[in-house]
């Protein structure tokens, strides 16, 4: 089955002790490029994430957002800075000294400077203060598992306008070669119309007439071509039918496609011909549009 890159994930876990929400969006990209987006203090979680995308998805660009609500990686502890007291009261002495003036520092004017009380992080290794990352895991794995299912169901719908594509572009090919003697036998009969009014009624040597239309023939042969288009066609349907990470492959051989229908339309000689190339193209494009959002 192949899949698209396109996908919405959301995962959730909570209990008495606090929640986790995990949400996870992916749209087409040539590579696999992640972006993430947590509270700073939980910083150590994005290898965690980056990890885990990677595990599951192969291609596509990937936006994570992460939010934890009443879960603590750490214990806090206020702390009083007193050496910067000091260097405070210092520093206000100085200033009296030098200019002369009367005051003295009150507690609130120091406790009010910044940095003298702050909050430290404390590690811990316990199961409490670790929380989050059990908390974290079970709802990347709920935001992943609906990611991955969304990317199925899109694939699943990218196959069937696919594969629907590739029928149609099979019946045209078909057109082309049961067309092929026919189109070889209107050239003679136009280049002997053509040959008759130049020459008003002159009689037209047959064997100068066949190597006119045999040199002609070869020119416009397009067998090679369609038996190439058939190859990669085949090719193309057996792709989609052993899906996974398929769309590199799917792309280069689009792009083969696209070769010998483009050769085909060159060795045109009638607007049949003509026709089916234009019909073909068209369809590829579409699929092409298609492809680019394939794993």
């Amino acid at each position: 089955m192949i899949k698209s890159m396109t996908g919405y994930g959301r995962g959730e876990v909570k209990d008495e002790k606090g929640e986790c929400l995990v949400e996870a969006k992916s749209v087409n990209h040539r590579f696999l490029e992640i972006k993430t987006k947590f509270p700073q203090k939980f910083a150590e979680i994005e290898d965690i994430v980056k990890r885990k995308i990677k595990e599951n998805f192969s291609r596509g660009y990937f936006e994570v957002y992460v939010s934890f609500e009443g879960v603590n990686n750490s214990e806090r502890e206020l702390k009083l800075d007193m050496n910067l007291v000091r260097q405070y009261i210092t520093a206000v002495e100085e200033l009296k000294r030098e200019l002369k003036i009367d005051g003295k520092a009150e507690l609130n004017n120091i406790l009010q400077l910044n940095g003298i009380l702050k909050f430290e992080e404390l590690d811990s290794d316990t199961t409490e203060s670790k929380a989050y990352i059990k908390f974290l895991e079970n709802a990347l794995n709920g935001a992943i598992s609906s990611l991955k299912d969304m990317r199925e169901k899109e694939g699943e719908t990218l196959d069937r306008d696919i594969t629907e594509r590739l029928k149609i572009i099979n019946d045209h090919t078909n057109i082309l070669k049961g067309k092929q003697p026919e189109l070889i036998d209107n050239f003679r009969n136009r280049f002997r119309e053509r040959l008759n009014r130049m020459l008003d009624g002159m009689e037209i040597p047959d064997g100068r007439l066949a190597e006119e239309v045999a040199i002609m023939a070869e020119r416009s042969d397009v067998t090679e071509e369609l038996i190439r288009l058939e190859s990669h066609l085949g090719q193309f349907r057996q792709l989609l039918k052993e899906g996974g990470a398929v769309g590199r492959k799917l792309e280069f051989i689009l792009q083969e496609m696209n070769r010998e229908t483009n050769t085909i339309g060159s060795k045109a000689i009638d607007y049949l011909v003509s026709q089916q190339v234009i019909a073909i193209k068209g369809e590829l494009e579409k699929i092409r549009e298609q492809v680019q959002n394939i794993e």
